[in-house]
């Protein structure tokens, strides 16, 4: 069976991962990629990435890799806050033809979240090209949705279901992403919030999603959110902090079903391990079920002591990655964790 070509679009920490996994496994081929840094213009895209030389220059021509003949696109680009610049992109990618497996922007793991205008418009783009669209991710994108989906089947009953996770940012490679999460400004008390749903942001997918999963109705969501500020100045994730701005958030966005909270998925993120002791401690992610059986399932991350975020970073791609086979197979239209089988490692037994 020929290999899917691939093309990878931007090459950030997650893309180069993606790329390299991709350079790696004999069932996908690269054949294309883009990067939004004008210094990456030509540059080999397998030596980029640390595999072998791949003949495939790196470009910065979006209308080129548009035009591109490929099975699918591994679509990596900072996406949060850009929604109709990630639709555009997005449509005309399945528009011409090729899949899109998509870890740009969180709300897309379950297009409805967003409101039918989006989702009808990215059914639509797939109807035009005969191919799918897949939006995918670690949290959300896995804990908050695959883990406890498939916790779900051997459970009589949840009285509350809670996805956390649990990091240390400070090495995390964005500081555009830092700033925009509020590390290092001045702490802004947020008291608990009714919001409906749909204006969840990045987390009404994840719980839309797994409530429509398990049959429940979502009422309303509660958000959360605790904030510590810095005992002293450091620099952490890509931005200065000073003592006295956030250093830690704790929040949380909590599905009423039955009119009680009945499931929650909450960030603790710090930037410093002196950052907020008396906050759950450790890196990874921790799915708990109080109900009948009562569970708890703990993932923890990097426990050999490499990076945590670049670990998750990694783990990102590779969730991307292992999801290009059964994208490509699948009917065409918008497919969620909820159409497609179980995405699994395939190859992960021989790559280097």
């Amino acid at each position: 069976m020929a290999a899917l070509k691939v093309i990878q679009w931007a090459t950030g920490t997650v893309g180069m991962h993606a790329m390299k996994a991709v350079s790696d496994l004999p069932h996908l081929e690269l054949v294309g990629a883009l990067a939004y840094d004008p210094a990456k213009q030509g540059i080999d895209a397998g030596e980029h990435c640390g595999a072998a030389h791949s003949g495939i220059a790196i470009t910065t021509d979006r209308d080129a890799i548009i035009a591109m003949q490929a099975d699918c696109v591994l679509y990596m680009a900072k996406g949060e806050g850009k929604r109709d610049q990630v639709l555009d992109d997005v449509c005309a990618l399945l528009e011409s033809g090729k899949n899109v497996v998509s870890t740009a922007l969180t709300e897309l793991i379950y297009p409805k979240a967003c409101g039918e205008e989006v989702a009808s418009r990215l059914e639509e783009a797939c109807r035009k090209g005969g191919v799918s669209f897949h939006a995918t991710g670690i949290e959300p994108g896995w804990a908050s949705e695959v883990l406890p989906m498939a916790m779900s089947g051997v459970l009589r009953r949840i009285d509350h279901l809670l996805v956390q996770e649990i990091m240390d940012y400070s090495t995390y490679p964005s500081a555009e992403m830092m700033t925009a999460m509020g590390f290092g400004a001045p702490p802004e008390p947020v008291p608990p919030t009714a919001i409906p749903v749909t204006m969840a942001g990045a987390f009404a997918a994840p719980l839309m999603m797994v409530a429509d999963a398990l049959g429940a109705t979502i009422e309303e969501v509660i958000y959360e959110c605790e904030v510590v500020t810095a005992p002293s100045a450091r620099d952490a994730g890509g931005v200065r902090i000073e003592a006295g701005t956030t250093a830690g958030k704790r929040y949380r966005f909590s599905a009423v079903i039955g009119g009680r909270k009945a499931m929650t998925i909450e960030h603790v993120t710090r930037m410093g391990d002196d950052i907020a002791p008396d906050w759950p401690q450790g890196r990874g992610w921790l799915v708990t079920v109080e109900g009948t059986p009562s569970m708890k399932l703990a993932c923890e991350i990097a426990f050999k002591g490499e990076d945590a975020n670049d670990q998750a970073c990694l783990a990102t791609a590779m969730h991307a990655v292992h999801a290009i086979a059964p994208v490509c197979a699948a009917q065409p239209g918008v497919r969620t964790f909820l159409d497609l089988p179980q995405i699994v490692g395939r190859g992960a037994f021989s790559l280097p």
